[in-house]
């Protein structure tokens, strides 16, 4: 073993006796994702809501519209009619108790004052503890209003052409009656860009966002020993200074290589995440690893002291984390900050997970891991630099 080896031997034994790097590596991020999981988890599992769905205007044609818009969402899975009470107090009784997320109320004449341009109006009674159910409710009412709309405005057109008779406009309004049950459809859309399911989603950003946290435990040895005035002892043996620094660049290494494996099994087992062809995960780990023992490194370089450093670092990861859509997916959408998300290696790392999510070769995670390279080689080289005014490198 060379003398870097002796160096990253005795600091990963001093990390696994004091447990920090155990506690922030693998503790803290598989807490937060579980948690994360726990919470929001089932969210992409598919929407449901509850309704319920009074008809007061049984024979009109226009109701019987927005009756079968609602049974043909329900047939589609997205919501449930749960009950068709008779009367508006019984639907609001529904609302008020929690029974339904929402009621819908057409009350009598509704028809003819849709057909007379009179003022009409479908009631949703909202319970209050469901507000994003309501606003489903809205919209597939609003939808069904625009709808509509345009049907008196396409026989309103007619009546105003002499040239037309009364048959024929009565002709126009049938066909634009006839397709209001159609008024609100629902089908899958493909996204653009491949995104990670939600529990795999969690178990990613959590572990990628403390990696930076963990691997700092290695590359602020430099500091430490310099305080505590062992790096003369060092610097006096018969060594290169730049192996002390490669001694402690290998505790880091190592550090968040054991981290990010303990967690992609934790997760896989304990919350089901899904990461993805075992090659192409392994080999983003051990990019994301280099780039983010690069960054630490050079903030390590400028920082004058342990606690310094540690401050600056933990800016750095929150920031970076943040930007890079930890928390929040950033990259969605064609914005700003879409693009300025590109700066941060949290987001090369979770859009590899996200094109290895697809099923297709390792080649799609190209742009990724030379994203996350390019993190390492700029950092470490900018690092090696400040430690070569220092005295710490050749």
């Amino acid at each position: 073993m060379g003398a870097a080896g002796l160096i990253a031997r005795k600091d990963l034994l001093l990390r696994v006796r004091d447990r920090s790097a155990f506690i922030v590596g693998v503790l803290a991020p598989l807490g937060l994702a579980f948690i994360f999981n726990l919470i929001l988890g089932d969210i992409d599992t598919g929407f449901t809501a509850d309704f319920s769905m009074t008809n007061l205007d049984a024979n009109g044609d226009v109701a019987a519209g927005f009756v079968a818009v609602l049974d043909q969402i329900e047939a589609d899975g997205l919501v449930t009619i749960v009950d068709r009470p008779a009367s508006e107090d019984a639907a609001r009784a529904l609302a008020d108790d929690g029974t339904v997320s929402a009621a819908f109320v057409i009350p009598s004449g509704f028809s003819d004052a849709v057909r007379s341009g009179a003022d009409a109006s479908i009631l949703i009674i909202a319970d209050p503890d469901n507000p994003t159910s309501a606003e489903v409710a809205r919209s597939i009412a609003e939808g069904f209003a625009a709808e509509v709309r345009t049907a008196q405005v396409a026989v309103g057109t007619a009546a105003t052409l002499g040239s037309l008779g009364p048959s024929e406009v009565a002709g126009i309004a049938q066909r634009a009656s006839a397709g209001l049950p159609e008024a609100i459809t629902v089908g899958s859309v493909e996204t653009a860009s491949r995104e990670l399911d939600l529990a795999t989603f969690f178990a990613a950003a959590m572990s990628v966002f403390f990696l930076f946290f963990t691997v700092s435990f290695g590359v602020n040895g430099l500091l430490e020993e310099t305080q505590q005035g062992t790096i003369r002892r060092l610097l006096a043996a018969p060594i290169r200074a730049s192996t002390i620094v490669t001694g402690k660049a290998i505790v880091s290494f190592v550090l968040g290589l054991v981290s990010m494996t303990l967690l992609i099994v934790a997760t896989s087992l304990l919350i089901g995440a899904d990461w993805g062809n075992p090659v192409g995960v392994g080999i983003l780990v051990v990019m994301g690893v280099v780039a983010a023992t690069g960054m630490m490194m050079l903030v390590a370089a400028f920082a004058k002291t342990p606690e310094q450093a540690g401050n600056l670092q933990a800016i750095l990861a929150v920031g970076l984390g943040m930007l890079g859509g930890i928390f929040f997916p950033t990259g969605l959408g064609t914005g700003f900050l879409s693009y300025l998300a590109y700066v941060s290696p949290h987001r090369w790392f979770l859009l590899g997970l996200g094109d290895l999510s697809g099923g297709d070769g390792l080649s799609v995670i190209v742009p990724s891991i030379l994203g996350l390279a390019a993190f390492g080689a700029v950092s470490w080289a900018l690092a090696m630099w400040q430690f070569r005014r220092r005295g710490l490198a050749i």
